[in-house]
């Protein structure tokens, strides 16, 4: 299976109902293809796609009690509120996104409203989240292949902040919620990409 069948997948989804907005969710650990699925979107359907890496927590919020919450990785209560929320009005709307690299808030963002929207990264199946989505996409990838893929797109440093860090949280959030299992369709990356 490619990208090319998921992305047929999201036109059956959008064929299926007369519903706007239609609001898809692909979830999955860390390099498993998420971001390159929704890029792939992007090029094939006119589409808004919005990224959970840009709602990571701020520094000040990232208590040992908030990370000790599943899925408390990611600000989701302004994700819902500056992003879920205004897509249901369909009407344009601004918001900002968090570098978490620089620590620092993007220039606004202004959104106008299109009946496909696109929801990737981890925490995306958040369930605070979940009622918002018309199909919820899983994508998991093997840990080798998940280190390995890491590796090859930043450094040591990050692999093992990776390791020590973010994947743990991940794999509390997805164990905790089940979320592979609440996904409407689930695809092993492994050997795919």
């Amino acid at each position: 299976m490619s990208i090319s069948i998921l992305s047929t997948i999201v036109g059956a989804v959008l064929a299926r109902t007369d519903k706007s907005p239609v609001i898809i969710a692909i979830d999955g650990p860390s390099a498993s293809g998420k971001t390159s699925f929704a890029n792939s979107i992007e090029r094939d359907f006119d589409c808004n796609v919005f990224r959970m890496d840009d709602f990571f927590l701020t520094p000040e919020r990232k208590t040992p009690e908030r990370l000790a919450t599943p899925g408390g990785n990611v600000d989701w209560e302004g994700f819902k509120e500056n992003v879920m929320e205004n897509i249901m009005k369909g009407k344009s709307f601004t918001y900002q996104k968090y570098n978490c690299q620089t620590g620092k808030y993007t220039t606004s963002e202004t959104i106008q409203p299109k009946r496909l929207n696109i929801v990737e990264g981890v925490y995306s199946m958040h369930p605070e989240l979940m009622d918002y989505y018309e199909y919820k996409i899983f994508l998991d990838v093997s840990r080798e292949k998940q280190l390995a893929r890491i590796l090859a797109r930043s450094n040591e440093r990050m692999l093992q902040k990776f390791k020590r860090e973010w994947i743990p949280l991940e794999d509390l959030y997805f164990d905790t919620f089940s979320t592979r299992t609440k996904a409407d369709f689930a695809f092993d990356t492994t050997k795919a990409f």
